[in-house]
């Protein structure tokens, strides 16, 4: 079985040793203090792991009792309009073990949505999709994947909602994790309409980030993906709208947010003046 090498491990942004990675997940994990509950998706952050780890091993931990038999990852930095992008064969890396593709799921979603085929050793390195696969291998080590990068709009709903018919329909034990971050705010991302300080910070947490966020948790995936896109308030909108039609598709009655910060309350340097949200949301 080919491999996919796991690029952003190399670049530093979480662990590439296998020790080091395991010891961070198992850390992230015992953060994680409420209820697991019958959740069958869920929504994480996508950013290097000293900044969003904790935050989305939350999400895994809260899905960890669903005992999976194939985990749809959706992600991808992508605009309206732009074609699906999806691996269909070989096996995911990661510095604690592989991750395997679920090719007849692969193929059948690469087929109805026309989407572009990636190869372990043909493809363009992508972070909403990678930083999550360790978590993955690491609490249910033998299920597989299909991990496919979505652009918002009536697609990623379609998407969403064919994966939850197609899992059901085969009797499998689905869960789907849309990724995708928040605000990204400040100079460097050419955002920022508040200017700098506490004042901006709250108004990228509670009037850009938060309007967002409530749409996902009443299951209105077109709406938040319309947010998100007049508002800069989320970078992978078609991801979590994916996730979201697959939750209700799946019987999901709304959504419990588990946490929701900033890059800025872990670096507290000064007077903000930029950042980046994180959301953990379970459905």
């Amino acid at each position: 079985m080919q491999v996919r090498p796991p690029h952003f491990a190399e670049q530093g942004w979480y662990p590439a040793e296998s020790r080091a990675c395991q010891r961070a997940i198992d850390e992230y994990l015992r953060s994680f203090a409420g209820t697991p509950s019958a959740s069958v998706a869920g929504i994480v952050p996508h950013a290097g792991w000293v900044f969003s780890g904790r935050i989305a091993a939350l999400t895994f931990a809260a899905l960890r009792p669903a005992a999976p038999d194939l985990v749809l990852l959706f992600g991808g930095h992508m605009r309206p309009g732009e074609r699906p992008v999806c691996m269909t064969s070989g096996a995911f890396g990661t510095p604690i073990g592989e991750v395997a593709v679920d090719a007849d799921f692969a193929a059948a979603l690469a087929t109805e949505f026309g989407a572009e085929i990636e190869t372990p050793d043909r493809f363009y390195p992508d972070n909403t999709i990678e930083l999550q696969l360790p978590f993955v291998r690491a609490i249910w080590p033998d299920c597989p994947v299909v991990a496919v990068q979505v652009a918002p709009g009536a697609g990623a709903l379609e998407m969403g909602r064919w994966a939850a018919d197609r899992a059901s329909g085969n009797g499998r034990r689905a869960v789907a994790i849309g990724s995708t971050d928040l605000t990204h705010y400040g100079r460097n991302y050419g955002f920022m309409p508040k200017g700098a300080g506490e004042q901006a910070l709250r108004w990228s947490r509670e009037e850009n980030d938060r309007p967002f966020i409530d749409r996902l948790l009443a299951l209105d995936a077109a709406a938040a993906m319309e947010h998100a896109l007049a508002n800069h308030s989320a970078c992978c909108p078609g991801a979590a709208g994916a996730a979201t039609a697959f939750a209700a598709a799946r019987g999901a009655t709304g959504g419990q947010l588990l946490e929701h910060s900033t890059s800025f309350d872990v670096e507290k340097r000064g007077s903000p003046s930029m950042w980046v949200g994180y959301a953990s949301i379970v459905f």
